[in-house]
């Protein structure tokens, strides 16, 4: 599986299934049984499956960072440049004193 978002989700999905299983077979009620599987799978998803979240923010700063720009970087050079004269056009606070 090369897609990370579908690892992630087969990976959560399938510890979710396991532990209602194993809930179901010790004879907890249902309600019981998922509830609790469905805490411990997200706290066990926390703990193991963190390189998988990692990159998935990753991949989703690449495709936002793609998309922020307006497609031409002169122009978004010049936006900066902008941006950094307005801001030291700011004169910094004065004192009460003087």
């Amino acid at each position: 599986m090369r897609n990370v978002w579908l690892k992630y989700t087969v990976y959560r999905l399938g510890m979710f299934i396991g532990l209602c299983i194993v809930f179901g077979i010790l004879g907890m009620p249902w309600i019981f049984t998922v509830l609790l599987a469905a805490m411990l799978s997200f706290a066990f998803s926390m703990f193991f499956l963190g390189h998988l979240r990692d990159e998935i923010s990753k991949q989703i700063f690449q495709k936002r960072s793609n998309t922020l720009g307006s497609g031409d970087p002169e122009s978004d050079l010049e936006n900066d440049i902008v941006d950094l004269e307005a801001k030291s056009k700011k004169s910094p606070a004065k004192p009460n004193g003087e």
